[in-house]
């Protein structure tokens, strides 16, 4: 009878937790994929916890370059809209995150968390031993980039990433983008076009500039990037007028930006 009551209590227990979703995407830089144990808890905006401890699925190989993982943790409290998202390790051999996505279970509300090109690492050397995401905003920001039709003007290798400033009233807020860079294709070849879409953003307002920082050293040449909202739909274009190359060998370009419409 006891053992009954104890399996219709755990029963009960498990039917009312809450489920929450982690989905990793690992970084497609090279040794961004990792064996080391990573850690995750994800904070709401009720200030409650939900602890995933060491995610890691059985019988898989996680964290793979490039790879999505996909981890589920329980817990006895609705913690509200995540808002952070706290990563952390013991493990001496690096790791980067390039994007987050974490909800609960049933409900159709994410939070997107992205990474400016820092390594998880308990070396200090490597990188840093936690690191904390928050959800930046709601908004959808839509990326278009034109390469340059010039002979070298395409890159295998450079990794950009923006930060978008605006203006609403008196307040110039900004948004940071991950890196720009979509698997399903050969990204910022000669001539070509891109687009790229990030959820989760700031509402910058009325786009005022960009900042560009590259991440690679083979350099690029954009002849222009195009930057729209999904509730301002009116696009801002920052075009390369003085032909500046990006490649974080100063040899070759300049690692960082900045353009004005």
């Amino acid at each position: 009878m006891k053992v009954q009551l104890v399996v219709l209590l755990l029963f009960l227990t498990l039917s009312l937790a809450f489920e929450y979703k982690l989905e990793i995407r690992t970084g497609w830089k090279n040794n961004a994929g990792t064996d080391g144990d990573v850690f995750a808890k994800i904070e709401g905006k009720k200030g409650s916890f939900v602890n995933f401890k060491k995610i890691d699925n059985p019988h898989r190989n996680d964290f793979l370059k490039g790879q999505i993982d996909t981890f589920t943790a329980h817990s006895m409290e609705d913690i509200g809209k995540i808002k952070c998202l706290i990563l952390s390790t013991n493990s001496r051999d690096k790791w980067m995150l390039d994007k987050a996505v974490a909800w609960r279970s049933g409900s159709t509300e994410k939070s997107y968390f992205y990474n400016q090109g820092t390594f998880l690492s308990s070396e200090p050397r490597e990188g840093v031993s936690q690191l904390k995401l928050c959800e930046q905003g709601t908004q959808t920001y839509y990326i278009t980039t034109t390469t340059s039709t010039d002979r070298d003007g395409g890159s295998d290798n450079i990794y950009p990433r923006l930060r978008i400033s605006g203006k609403i009233g008196k307040k110039n807020p900004t948004a940071m983008t991950g890196y720009l860079f979509d698997p399903r294709r050969n990204n910022f070849e000669k001539g070509r076009q891109d687009t790229f879409v990030f959820q989760g953003l700031t509402d910058v307002g009325r786009i005022k500039c960009i900042e560009i920082t590259a991440d690679g050293d083979d350099k690029w040449l954009f002849e222009m990037i195009e930057v729209h909202s999904q509730d301002r739909r009116h696009p801002a274009y920052f075009r390369n007028e003085q032909e500046v190359w990006l490649s974080t060998d100063p040899r070759e370009g300049v690692s960082t930006l900045k353009l004005c419409s």
